[in-house]
């Protein structure tokens, strides 16, 4: 702890005018994970504050805490990544903005994650440094619901519990969260699943067992990643039990494409 509070590395996730001269801004935090504060004279700033809260900026935050309220008060900011990319190209900010309301629905303020913030930082710096936008995104929603605790299952058939092999067609049960293989699909009374390759099994269940650094190794695309995207979208939407209205957006437009 510093002479001026705490500190922390921070990623922007929402920033909103308050008065005349302040910003609320949300930040998910490496130490504590979500907070939000609020940034005295941010909009005159020349100095503190300047060109620094723009969505999806990594920051080394300085803050106190409140005698009073949820709000913690940003003393000052220092930026380390701007992620100025996101901002300039339409796809990338939708991507970048399905992560960030991702991490909004799914995180509790003061709940803090290293894992989750490593999670988010390798997000944005993928997307910045130039690997595909919608391969980025299915493995980032891959690593997602193993961190915050919901890891799907593509190891074995939810039924009948046989291990996944090469020798039959699979599809994803996005309510169960687990693969099912087509023998069982076929029983009466059984919920439909999501049609599934063995290709993108292997792909998806290979991301979850690989360390962050080692994802740029994996590569979705055409069926497959079409297919992975929708396993995700419907999952996702199970889990968290709201629409996350920037996938929906996203999702249309990339499948229609």
């Amino acid at each position: 702890m510093s002479e001026l509070g705490k500190e922390s590395a921070a990623i922007v996730l929402d920033c909103q005018d308050h008065g005349e001269s302040d910003q609320i801004v949300t930040f998910y935090c490496r130490d504590i994970g979500r907070v939000t504060g609020i940034a005295k004279g941010a909009k005159r700033s020349q100095k503190r504050f300047v060109n620094k809260l723009e969505l999806f900026s990594l920051l080394f935050i300085r803050y106190t805490e409140p005698r009073y309220g949820n709000l913690v008060f940003i003393v000052e900011a220092e930026l380390l990544e701007s992620f100025i990319r996101l901002r300039q190209s339409m796809s990338l900010y939708m991507v970048a903005t399905v992560i960030r309301e991702l991490t909004l629905a799914a995180t509790r303020d003061l709940d803090g994650d290293d894992g989750f913030f490593s999670l988010l930082h390798w997000g944005l710096q993928a997307l910045e440094t130039g690997r595909p936008a919608m391969t980025v995104l299915a493995l980032f929603q891959i690593k997602f619901f193993e961190q915050i605790g919901y890891r799907p299952d593509l190891s074995s058939c939810l039924r009948c519990n046989q291990p996944f092999g090469d020798l039959q067609g699979y599809g994803f049960d996005s309510r169960a969260g687990s693969i099912v293989c087509r023998c069982c699909q076929t029983e009466r009374g059984q919920a439909p699943v999501l049609p599934l390759s063995q290709g993108t099994i292997k792909i998806l269940a290979s991301a979850q067992n690989q360390p962050l650094d080692r994802l740029h190794r994996l590569h979705l695309s055409g069926p497959g990643l079409h297919e992975a995207l929708s396993l995700l979208y419907h999952y996702g939407r199970h889990l968290l039990q709201r629409e996350i209205c920037s996938l929906k957006l996203l999702s249309d437009a990339h499948w229609e494409g």
